[in-house]
C-alpha cells in the first residue's frame, strides 16, 4: 500500500494541506481558516487535497490509514496568546521581582514598529501581561552569576506562594523563575518539589514550570516570558490539536498529530516544551527554500511570503538559515530559538480606508482574515481590501477565484470600494484601486529593502516570492532593484505546507555558557576554558536522547548535531556555527571550530569587520537532534518548446494598469510545462494563486518548474 505524508500550514487568512506521496509528488488544498475550531479548516483542505488527487470523500473514508505522518504548522497557540483565554497563570519569582512580567522591558513597547513610530512616545505600548502583579509571589533566595547559591531558598515563603497561589487566587498554572537558575537550577527544581508537595496537600493538580527546563539561558525578562507562555498557553492550544488528531484518526489516521517547531524542527503534539511551536506559522516556507536553494545551488534567497493578513520575509545567507534566539512575540521577547522572520501587516486582506482627518488612504495593518474576508465573497465584512482591489483592476478573476470553488461579486467590490474610498478621495475609482496597491506594493518593498536587507547586497541574492498573494504581488515589491533573479514557484499558495513537509522530526535545546579564548593564553589555559562548552553539549544531548527515545525512536535512527554561538570578543552579535568537531578536547578540535567560524563570518559580513586580535566569544551552545522523514522531491522535467501548449492560454481580458485598460493574456498555470517562456503583459491562473507578469517582464519554467521571472530588457 502507498505511504503518505500530509502536512498543514494554518494562516490567519487561509488553511492549505499538502498530501505527499512516495515519488515526491504532492497535491495542496485550501480552505478558510477557522481559528475557533482549527480542526474544521484542516479537514475542509484535506479534502479538496484528496479531490484534486481524484479520490471523492466517501472514498477517502479510510486514507488516512496510508498515511505515515500528519503535521500541523499554524496559529493555535498565538490565538491563545491573542485572545487571553489561556490558563489563569500565578508566578513565583526572587523577591524584588514579583513585576517582572507586568514592567517587561521598554523596547517591548516597540516591537515591529515604524522607525517613526519609535520615536514618538504616543505610539508605544506595554502589552496587558499575562500574569499581572496580584498573581506574583516573591521567594527570597539567591544564586550568583557563577551558580554559587549566596542566600539560602527560604522555602515556607515556597510553600505559601504555592498555596495562595492555588488555593485563594485559583490559578491553573504556576510558573517558577528565578535569577540565575540556568547556571544552577537548584533553587527553582526545590521549589517545584515544594509546589508539588502543596497540590497533594490541597487535592488540586495545576500545570507547573520552571524556566531552567524551559529556556535555560541569559536574559532574564525574556526567559521569563518564554516560562509563563508554556504555562499559560502550551494546554490551551494543545486541546485545539487533539481535535485535529481526533478529526484525522476518524479517517484511519493510526499515529500522533505533528507540529512545527519554530526553529524548523517537526514534534509530537505531546511535546512537553510546546511553546516552542507558538511562532510556527512563517516557517515552513524558509525550509522550503532552504530544500529548494539546495536543489538550484543559490546560497543566497530572500523569502517572501503574501498571506492575507501579513507579509513574511526572511534571508538564507551562505546556505545558513537565520535563527533568532530572542524574537518578539505578541509585544513580548521570548528566549525561545526561531528561524530568523520579520512581519508587517500587509496582505491580500488588508483592510483600506479613508483618515477622515487628513483624507488620505489608509492600508491595515488590521484585514479582514478568512472570515468574513474580502467584500466580493459577501460573507458579511464591509470594508474594501487589496483584493477587492485586485479583482476590480482585473488582476483576479470572477469566476476562477480559488480554483472557482469561491463565488464573488464584483459588484459588491466596486459599490463599497466607490463609497468607501473613491469619492471621499475625489478620485475615479479605477485610479484609487490602482493607487491602494502600488502602496501596498511600496510598503511591501520598504520592509526589504530598507528593513530586512539592510547590510547586504541585492545584487547576490535570489528573490522567492510565495503564499497565496506572493506571484500577485511579487513583480510589484520586486521593484527596479537589482535582484540576481527573482522566481517563485506553481504551488507558492502552499509553498509553507509544503516546506513543512520537508523538515526532519527534530529537537533543538540551547544552553547559556561563558568560554573566552584570547591570544594571550597557553595552549592548556585555552582548552580548560573552553571545557564549559563540551559539557554543555554533553548534557544537552543527553536529555534529546532520551525525549527522542521516548518518543519511541531508536538510538541509531537519530543523529546529532552540536552548534556553537560564536563571535569576536568585544562584539555585539554572535553567529550560529555548526561544530565540525564534537568535542573541544584538543588543540586540533579548537583550532577547526575557529577556522569554521571565520569562514562563516566571512561569507556572511566582510572581513574588514574582523579585528585584529584573535579573541573569540563563545555565548551559547546548542545541540540538535534529527530523525529523518519522508520528504517531497523537487523533480527534474524533460524541457518541452518554449511556446505553451495551445490548451494553456485561455483567453484576452482587459486590466487597469498606469491609468488605462490594456488587454492582457490569461494562462492556466496547471497547463503549462517547463521550457515554456511567457511575456507581459499576462496573467497567470492557478487554483492556488495568481501571477500577475507586467508588460516589461518575462517568465521563463526551468526543469524544475521554477519560474525565472526577468526583465525584457536584461
Amino acid at each position: 500500500m502507498s505511504r503518505y505524508l500530509v502536512a498543514c500550514d494554518a494562516g490567519g487568512t487561509m488553511t492549505d494541506v499538502i498530501v505527499v506521496d512516495e515519488e515526491g509528488r504532492s497535491v495542496i488544498g485550501k480552505a478558510p481558516t477557522s481559528p475557533q475550531d482549527e480542526s474544521i479548516g484542516y479537514m475542509e483542505s484535506f479534502w479538496e487535497a484528496l479531490e484534486y488527487m481524484g479520490i471523492s470523500k466517501e472514498e477517502g473514508q479510510n486514507f488516512g490509514a496510508s498515511v505515515e505522518t500528519a503535521i500541523y504548522t499554524g496559529t493555535s497557540m498565538l490565538n491563545t496568546v491573542i485572545n487571553m483565554n489561556g490558563y489563569k497563570t500565578g508566578i513565583l519569582v526572587t523577591r524584588g521581582f514579583e513585576d517582572i512580567i507586568s514592567q517587561g522591558r521598554g523596547s517591548q513597547t516597540f516591537i515591529g514598529a515604524q522607525w517613526s513610530e519609535i520615536t514618538h512616545m504616543q505610539y508605544r505600548r506595554h502589552r496587558t501581561p499575562l500574569v499581572p502583579s496580584q498573581l506574583a509571589r516573591g521567594v527570597t533566595e539567591r544564586i550568583d552569576m557563577f551558580g554559587t547559591p549566596v542566600i539560602p531558598i527560604y522555602e515556607d515563603e515556597v510553600r505559601q506562594g504555592a498555596r495562595e497561589l492555588i488555593e485563594d487566587e485559583k490559578v491553573e498554572a504556576i510558573a517558577i523563575i528565578f535569577l540565575q537558575s540556568f547556571v544552577n537550577p537548584a533553587h527553582e527544581n526545590r521549589a517545584a518539589e515544594i509546589c508539588r508537595e502543596v497540590m497533594a496537600e490541597l487535592g488540586q493538580e495545576v500545570v507547573l514550570e520552571v524556566s531552567n527546563k524551559v529556556a535555560p539561558t541569559t536574559r532574564e525578562i525574556s526567559r521569563a516570558n518564554a516560562t509563563v507562555i508554556q504555562a499559560y498557553a502550551s494546554d490551551p492550544a494543545r486541546k485545539q490539536l487533539y481535535r485535529i488528531e481526533e478529526e484525522l484518526a476518524k479517517t484511519g489516521y493510526a499515529h500522533s498529530l505533528k507540529t512545527v517547531l519554530g526553529y524548523g524542527g517537526i514534534t509530537n503534539i505531546r511535546y512537553p516544551r510546546l511553546f516552542e511551536a507558538a511562532m510556527s506559522g512563517p516557517v515552513g516556507g524558509l525550509m522550503g527554500a532552504k530544500y529548494l536553494s539546495s536543489v538550484i545551488g543559490e546560497e543566497n534567497i530572500v523569502c517572501s511570503d503574501v498571506g492575507g493578513t501579513s507579509f513574511d520575509a526572511g534571508t538564507i545567507t551562505a546556505g545558513v538559515l537565520p535563527i533568532d534566539r530572542e524574537p518578539g512575540f505578541q509585544d513580548m521577547y521570548v528566549n525561545v530559538p526561531m528561524l530568523g522572520i520579520t512581519s508587517i501587516g500587509a496582505g491580500t486582506g488588508t483592510y483600506i480606508r479613508v483618515d477622515p482627518q487628513t483624507n488620505r488612504i489608509k492600508l491595515g495593518p488590521d484585514s479582514a482574515g478568512g472570515t468574513p474576508g474580502p467584500t466580493f465573497m459577501e460573507a458579511g465584512n464591509t470594508t474594501p481590501t487589496i483584493n477587492d482591489v485586485n479583482l476590480l483592476l482585473g488582476i483576479l478573476s470572477e469566476t476562477n477565484y480559488l480554483g472557482g470553488k469561491v463565488k464573488i461579486n464584483k459588484d459588491v467590490s466596486y459599490k463599497l470600494f466607490k463609497e468607501k474610498v473613491a469619492d471621499p478621495l475625489g478620485m475615479d475609482v479605477y485610479d484609487a484601486a490602482e493607487t491602494c496597491l502600488e502602496l501596498l506594493n511600496v510598503m511591501m518593498r520598504e520592509h526589504l529593502v530598507n528593513s530586512l536587507m539592510v547590510g547586504h547586497d541585492l545584487r547576490e541574492y535570489v528573490l522567492l516570492g510565495y503564499g497565496g498573494g506572493g506571484p500577485l504581488h511579487l513583480l510589484g515589491y520586486a521593484g527596479d532593484f537589482p535582484w540576481k533573479a527573482v522566481c517563485t514557484v506553481p504551488h507558492a499558495g502552499g509553498f509553507s505546507a509544503w516546506g513543512g513537509a520537508c523538515m526532519d522530526y527534530s529537537h533543538r535545546r540551547h544552553k547559556s555558557v561563558g568560554a573566552v579564548v584570547t591570544p594571550d593564553l597557553d595552549d592548556a589555559t585555552k582548552l580548560q576554558y573552553l571545557q564549559p562548552v563540551t559539557a554543555a553539549w554533553d548534557e544537552l544531548e543527553a536529555e534529546l536522547r532520551e525525549e527522542l527515545k521516548e518518543e519511541g525512536f531508536d538510538p541509531e535512527q537519530v543523529s546529532i548535531s552540536r552548534v556553537v554561538y560564536m563571535k569576536y570578543y568585544g562584539q555585539l552579535d554572535d553567529v550560529e556555527v555548526d561544530s565540525p568537531v564534537a568535542n573541544l578536547d584538543t588543540l586540533e578540535d579548537m583550532n577547526s571550530l575557529i577556522t569554521t567560524f571565520e569562514d562563516l563570518y566571512a561569507k556572511m559580513f566582510t572581513m574588514a569587520a574582523r579585528p585584529d586580535v584573535g579573541a573569540y566569544h563563545i555565548t551559547e551552545v546548542c545541540v540538535i537532534a534529527k530523525v529523518a522523514t519522508v520528504k517531497p522531491k523537487l523533480r527534474k522535467f524533460e524541457l518541452a518548446g518554449k511556446k505553451p501548449a495551445e490548451e494553456a492560454y485561455k483567453c484576452s481580458r482587459p486590466l487597469y494598469m498606469r491609468g488605462a485598460w490594456q488587454d492582457a493574456d490569461i494562462w492556466e498555470m496547471e497547463k503549462l510545462v517547463p521550457g515554456n517562456e511567457i511575456d507581459g503583459l499576462a496573467v497567470i491562473e492557478a487554483s492556488n494563486t495568481t501571477l500577475l507578469v507586467p508588460p516589461e517582464w518575462h517568465v521563463r519554467i526551468d526543469a524544475h518548474d521554477i519560474y525565472w521571472i526577468t526583465r525584457k530588457d536584461s
